[in-house]
């Protein structure tokens, strides 16, 4: 049993069988109004235990954060060699790294610092007397899980589309020189020639359904599909695709005029990214502005069971994070590890510390998109069956195959016969695996370089913005200044 609560709606009351009330705050995880939610309500309920969505290793890393003074966390992202980044590339860090840069510069334009509402809780809780209780997922275990998921579904929608191309070829094969249809081995067909031959889609090859054509079908499917309403296609990944998500989410999440928004963040990038060029304060305030309106909007329907565009919007950041470390996007297997599997985790983890805490009051923090699948698994959340799932969604996937240093100890075993042999050769093989790999490394460093310069910059300007009480006074933005009306600009 589960009901709202709060003034405003920020927190779910959920009943546990024990007793003990299990109170769950909503957050985004840069939204200024989430903290002071949960310290107000940790406040004021004073909980035997309060259970956060973080991890040993990401609580480790904000209270050092904190403790530096370091409010946007930009120093973990700066002074990276070459061959630090050439190194992030091999070990699977890139991707942790673009997540963590994405959440710095989003704080920085939002004021606030990524994960603020952790910090309040861990606050609070300490001066209630209240245990803490880390509920998430090791931050690396969803990773590897994450990459695993992406690359099964990658190999499974290649074989799809070799199957697809299989299929077309034998059809196309099948057309005799007369255009009279048959099957190799003359099997009947599910429809009998006519005297023009085969009749409809089978006659003509030119309309039989193209790959491209499948993949519009399967996104108008996924589209259709409550739970990912937003199947995301290649020419979604194009500038016009995202700036049409853009426009739809920011327009849902009450931002008056997106256009201008959108112009005022195209130069907010382009001038965090030119050396020369200086990020104009006002464009900050523009996009915070829009940003806070967005966060907010969608945190209170996701509090209410539309969680929809919360999860969106943090899948947008995730799909952005793996697009920068030149990864594979997959939406199913971003549903299934960041949002299904840790709803499931959370769940469980408040239910045990509801029981422990009977008859006293918990309070967990979780981000909002959360909500929903936490009511969803709580009927089930205290059965055994649950913990067996909850520890197999805490391991890293088994490897597929030969473990790598044995691969590596093969390919050496290899690489060196062939060198013994013939030493024009292996130099051969060593030049085209590092041409190979070249373009990918020289991305990976250009990227990274670029992003922790950007974010330095933002937070620059930022911090003098807070110093001289700019942030806190009126922009005069919103009255005019800073674009054009909401019809004008392109994102180009």
């Amino acid at each position: 049993m589960a009901e709202g609560g709060g003034e405003t709606g920020s927190y779910i009351m959920i009943q546990h069988p024990s007793g003990s009330k299990v109170y769950v705050v909503g957050t985004a995880h840069v939204s200024r109004k989430a903290a002071q939610d949960v310290a107000a309500l940790i406040d004021r309920v004073s909980p035997a235990a309060v259970v956060l969505e973080l991890d040993e290793g990401r609580e480790k890393k904000m209270l050092e954060q904190e403790q530096q003074g370091d409010t946007f966390g930009v120093r973990k992202l700066q002074g990276k060699s070459k061959w630090q980044i050439v190194k992030m590339a091999f070990t699977g860090e890139a991707f942790p790294y673009f997540m963590a840069t994405i959440f710095t510069i989003t704080g920085a334009v939002m004021g606030t610092t990524p994960g603020s509402e952790f910090l309040a809780a861990d606050a609070a809780a300490r001066a209630a007397g209240a245990q803490v209780v880390l509920a998430d997922r090791d931050q690396d275990v969803t990773l590897q899980r994450l990459q695993y998921y992406t690359a099964a579904l990658t190999r499974q929608d290649s074989r799809r589309k070799a199957d697809s191309q299989r299929l077309r070829r034998v059809m196309d094969q099948s057309v005799d020189a007369e255009g009279r249809g048959g099957v190799p081995g003359g099997f009947p067909t599910d429809t009998a020639p006519s005297a023009g031959g085969m009749p409809g889609i089978l006659s003509r090859p030119d309309v039989l359904p193209s790959t491209r054509e499948e993949e519009a079908a399967e996104e108008v499917r996924v589209a259709q599909t409550p739970d990912d309403p937003w199947g995301l296609g290649p020419q979604e990944n194009s500038e016009e695709g995202m700036r049409r998500r853009l426009t739809e989410m920011m327009k849902e999440g009450g931002c008056l005029r997106p256009n201008a928004v959108l112009e005022a963040a195209k130069r907010l990038f382009k001038a965090g990214m030119d050396p020369k060029s200086s990020i104009d304060p006002l464009d900050v305030l523009a996009v915070r502005e829009c940003g806070e309106s967005l966060v907010e909007t969608f945190r209170q329907r996701a509090m209410k069971g539309d969680d929809t565009w919360l999860q969106r919007l943090e899948r947008e950041q995730v799909a952005g994070a793996k697009g920068a470390a030149g990864m594979e996007r997959s939406n199913l297997a971003i549903q299934k590890v960041i949002v299904d599997e840790r709803d499931l985790i959370l769940a469980r983890r408040l239910w045990e510390a509801g029981e422990e805490a009977s008859p006293l009051p918990v309070v967990g923090v979780v981000g909002a998109g959360h909500i929903k699948g936490i009511q969803r698994y709580w009927a089930t959340a205290g059965d055994p069956s649950t913990e067996a799932t909850v520890q197999r969604y805490l391991q890293a996937p088994a490897e597929q195959g030969p473990p790598g240093w044995a691969t590596a100890a093969v390919g050496g075993l290899v690489l060196g016969t062939i060198a013994y042999r013939r030493p024009r050769a292996a130099a051969f093989f060593v030049g085209a695996a590092t041409l190979m790999a070249a373009p990918y490394l020289g991305f990976m460093v250009i990227t990274v370089n670029r992003f922790s310069k950007f974010a330095s910059k933002l937070v620059s300007t930022v911090e003098g913005m807070d110093a001289t009480g700019f942030a806190s006074g009126e922009s005069g933005w919103a009255g005019g200044g800073g674009g054009g009306d909401d019809d004008a600009g392109e994102w180009k």
